[in-house]
């Protein structure tokens, strides 16, 4: 069964930050965005470093599962903040009956795999594919996990609320954790988009 979600845990939080006392002072932390936060020009930039310091937090946990791989061996720092980039394009291929096809790509290296979306009625089919490297040698040995899998159909309302639950807890623990950077303008652009503002106000 395909499950993609971010699972927060705020009591592993506050037991670090008060035994451990990891973190910098409010002023420091400010002090750092504020130089940052004058040079940001596109909202990936944003999303880059929101998921950086969710990683680094360590309340936050991203998860994937399905296709023979239990947990895949997916992180928040790198390969959720890719998956966040894509997310408005498969809520607008849910959303439209135009659209048969939609992907999800997970292209860092070590995990190199392609979602297939493939609606009939009211169910998505999903495939797990390789994902298509330039240049790669076709001989060339890798991991055959997942390759060519399809998980059984998931229904297309379930799918996307489990896209919107995604979603809505990153943004929520964003806020929480940084909220200075939530606070830039490109953020709340990037929030109020049709398909994102969607799933927020669900």
């Amino acid at each position: 069964m395909f499950l993609m979600r971010l699972e927060i845990n705020r009591l592993g939080w506050q037991q670090e930050s008060v035994i451990e006392n990891q973190w910098e002072s409010e002023d420091e932390i400010d002090r750092e965005y504020e130089t940052k936060f004058e040079e940001v020009e596109d909202v990936i930039e944003i999303l880059f470093v929101l998921c950086k310091e969710l990683e680094e937090s360590n309340l936050v946990r991203f998860r994937v599962e399905g296709f023979g791989k239990m947990p895949w061996p997916v992180d928040v720092r790198t390969d959720f903040e890719i998956v966040l980039e894509q997310l408005p394009d498969l809520i607008k291929f849910l959303d439209t009956t135009e659209a048969i096809t939609g992907y999800l790509d997970f292209y860092e290296q070590g995990i190199e795999r392609r979602l297939v979306f493939n609606k009939v009625g009211d169910l998505v089919k999903i495939n797990c594919q390789p994902f298509p490297v330039i240049n790669k040698p076709s001989d060339e040995p890798g991991d055959s996990w997942g390759q060519d899998i399809q998980e059984e159909p998931i229904d297309i309302t379930h799918l996307k609320q489990m896209i919107c639950d995604l979603i809505r807890s990153f943004v929520l623990i964003a806020n929480e954790l940084c909220p200075i950077w939530t606070s830039h303008e490109l953020f709340q652009e990037w929030c109020s988009d049709k398909y994102i503002a969607d799933c927020l106000q669900r």
